[in-house]
């Protein structure tokens, strides 16, 4: 799925691509399983490169950081890049970048993979902390069991004597009770 720079009109070109990513698994092990991407905006020449401002909708598979369990969550949004294809654009041998040198993305030979720019873009929206849902419950520190599916009889464990002044204070403002 490639976007041809000599293929876009000096007054610009609409896009509008559905396409699937495959399976892609992080430095740390982490999996993101992207299903059906859809990529809609606007690629027009610009003094740089090729301006691209466009809208990213996808549904990806996560695994919640409080019960583990796998759910599917919208990813994306709208974005801006400048595509550039020479690799002059990014100041080889310079360390820093100028601020509105981070929305440069390198283009090998006037074409950019489409498919990598939504890998990209769905990356860099994905929360740090995914959450299946706003009041899951987590696990049990004590015996592991899924809070969500079950209720355990585990008791909570006892406040630090170090921190006890600060439950007290957070009891005091009427803050929201939390499990331990």
């Amino acid at each position: 799925m490639f976007l041809d720079f000599s293929a876009i009109p000096a007054d610009g070109l609409s896009v509008d691509r559905r396409f699937e990513l495959a399976e892609t698994t992080e430095a740390d092990g982490e999996r993101l399983v992207p299903g059906q991407v859809r990529l809609v905006g606007r690629a027009r020449p610009g003094p740089r490169g090729v301006e691209l401002e466009a809208r990213l909708e996808a549904k990806v598979r996560l695994e919640c950081s409080r019960c583990l369990e796998p759910f599917e969550a919208q990813a994306g949004g709208e974005f801006s890049l400048i595509i550039v294809s020479e690799a002059a654009e990014f100041g080889i041998g310079e360390m820093r970048l100028a601020p509105e040198d981070a929305m440069l993305f390198y283009a090998d030979r006037g074409k950019v993979d489409l498919r990598q720019i939504a890998r990209e873009q769905i990356h860099l929206n994905l929360p740090l902390k995914p959450v299946c849902r706003a009041d899951c419950g987590g696990l049990c520190p004590t015996c592991g069991v899924n809070r969500n599916r079950i209720e355990c009889s585990c008791q909570p464990a006892e406040v630090d004597p170090r921190l006890a002044p600060l439950l007290a204070l957070k009891k005091k403002m009427g803050g929201p009770s939390s499990r331990s």
